[in-house]
């Protein structure tokens, strides 16, 4: 009998045994260390499933599809449809079963030792029926976070496709400006050339030679410079694209007529309003969930119960079980309190969107415009620097013209079509982040019907 006991309890070590934690302290760490190490090739790897055709739209979406926070925002929204069902289960019947087996030993007192082996199994069915409308709150507090996560994929969306098409935007004419300095100060070199001629021979005088020559060496600090910005903006670009082509084209102007209509009358159901609204209308549901829990609970209960001996009868229940916590020390209180300042939170967040947003908007549209007329002033300029340069050139064979009026004009000429590209990558820029905010940038790229056909990157 004893040689039976120990078995049993035996057993019954070996079984808690089984839910032993997996993790200490080292293990965890050393297991977190690894999955945050980061490949060398990480990029490169990621830009291999992208296959950039240098197409600017094309490579826009594939740049979305592919980034890791699109993808996470993706599975957030599977998340939430799950939880919505989880929340409403709770309202259906719930059934439950459970079934016991074992042993009954029965020794000492100078008796023989007499051993009872049975089983049995019981059913319970339960039906909720009144719960201080907290189970009926919180499905709705799940489909209102639901509608929050979803929305939260199109914001993404956006910011991803904007700060996509802003890198490439700035990369494209940081490379032009680059083009039209070394154009420039081959040009420059040449002429220079030309003046220290005229110097040696006497034909003018020094110092116009030795200014000349310290306004063409100032552009090789303007050149030090682009190159570290296009340094910078190449790896800004790579982490949104993965890779560089070889030849960026010029990215396109996306913002129509019709869509500049579209923001200013929608600006109110822009993804970060509806979103910020949708946090509100959850909120308020949390917090009828957490007074519902102060009330007690009604439900129909229903249940068979087998015995463990043959000799005994299967026993039937059904009827209304309530129940009511009296004392809880506070909890329940504490928690309506908390879902109640949750709610003024998020509905101060959201008043501070309604402000700001309209004032974003106008200033946006005001920038817009003005960049617009620059950029039409700014072309003007530039085409009257070139033709005065032109002007020069023919001039300079006469005599009418200086090598060193020709270099200043050739310097001008540059910095009024640098100014044309800076204001008009400004200009798209400024339009991406309107086309973001207002939730049509993703539209554009029509992302929905390439979905299925992208897969995560392990």
């Amino acid at each position: 009998m004893k040689s039976d006991k120990t078995k049993l309890i035996a057993a019954m070590f070996a079984l808690s045994a089984c839910g032993a934690p997996q993790y200490s302290g080292h293990a965890l760490n050393s297991e977190a260390a690894a999955l945050s190490k980061v490949a060398p090739n990480a990029a490169q790897k990621r830009s291999a499933a992208r296959r950039l055709s240098g197409n600017f739209m094309g490579d826009l979406s594939q740049a979305v599809l592919m980034a890791p926070e699109y993808l996470a925002a993706q599975s957030a929204a599977t998340e939430a449809r799950y939880l919505v069902t989880a929340s409403d289960a709770g309202r259906k019947v719930q059934v439950a079963t459970s079934a016991n087996a074992g042993s009954m030993v029965k020794s000492g007192a100078g008796l023989a030792s007499t051993t009872t082996n049975g089983a049995s199994a019981n059913l319970s069915l339960r039906q909720l029926i009144y719960d201080g409308g907290a189970s009926v709150a919180r499905v709705d507090s799940a489909q209102a976070n639901l509608f929050v996560a979803e929305t939260e994929i199109e914001i993404v969306a956006n910011k991803i496709a904007e700060n996509a098409g802003v890198a490439w935007n700035d990369l494209h004419n940081l490379k032009a400006r680059e083009q039209a300095l070394k154009a420039l100060m081959a040009k420059a070199e040449e002429m220079l050339g030309q003046m220290q001629t005229l110097v040696s021979s006497g034909m003018i005088d020094k110092s116009a030679s030795t200014s000349a020559e310290i306004a063409v060496r100032s552009l090789l600090l303007e050149k030090s410079n682009l190159e570290a910005q296009i340094s910078a903006s190449t790896a800004s670009y790579v982490k949104n694209f993965g890779g560089v082509p070889k030849d960026l084209t010029a990215a396109p102007s996306l913002l129509t007529a019709s869509d500049l209509t579209k923001i200013e009358r929608e600006w109110s159901t822009s993804p970060i309003m509806l979103q910020s609204a949708a946090k509100v209308i959850a909120a308020k549901q949390n917090l009828l969930a957490a007074r519902g829990n102060e009330e007690p609970t009604v439900g129909l209960k229903a249940g068979v119960v087998s015995p463990m001996d043959r000799g005994e009868r299967t026993s039937f229940a059904i009827g209304l079980e309530l129940e009511w916590v009296l004392g809880d020390g506070g909890r329940r209180k504490a928690n309506t309190a908390a879902q109640a300042a949750r709610l003024a939170a998020v509905e101060q967040t959201l008043e501070g969107f309604k402000l700001a947003g309209k004032t974003e908007l106008d200033t946006a549209v005001s920038r817009r415009a003005a960049l617009v007329k620059s950029i039409a002033t700014l072309s003007v300029q530039a085409d009257s620097s070139k033709n005065e340069v032109k002007i020069l050139w023919s001039q300079l064979s006469t005599g009418q013209t200086s090598v060193r009026q020709l270099i200043e004009a050739e310097v001008n000429a540059y910095r009024a079509s640098e100014r044309k590209i800076m204001a008009e990558a400004e200009l798209l820029n400024l339009e991406l982040a309107m086309l973001s905010s207002s939730g049509l940038l993703a539209k554009k790229l029509e992302l929905n019907n390439k979905i299925t056909q992208v897969k995560a990157i392990k």
